[in-house]
């Protein structure tokens, strides 16, 4: 009698010890399946930031050069006279370098 009380022991320690496992298993999908969603949603911020980035430069570029066109349409003189500074100075770098 005494043995079958053991084996029955032993049975419900093994069936708990499966509930156990199966228990932990069910957490650890759920984590995971957390942590996906977590991912998913920092590369869309990170997409959407890198966008606002992206549009924030290409206004400031085209501020720069609303500025330096207007600069030049008022100096029209002062501009061909560094145009034609850089041109000459870009030649002699290209020239040199050969």
């Amino acid at each position: 009698m005494r043995a079958l009380d053991q084996g029955n022991r032993l049975k419900e320690v093994a069936e708990e010890a499966q509930e156990a496992v199966a228990e932990t298993a069910t957490t650890a999908k759920s984590i995971a399946a957390d942590v996906g969603d977590k991912a998913q949603q920092l590369a869309r911020e990170a997409g959407r930031q890198a966008t606002v980035a992206a549009e924030t430069a290409y206004g400031a570029g085209g501020d720069a050069l609303s500025i330096v066109e207007d600069a030049a349409r008022q100096n029209i003189w002062g501009a061909l006279l560094i145009a034609g500074a850089v041109g000459y100075g870009l030649a002699c770098l290209v020239k040199n370098s050969r």
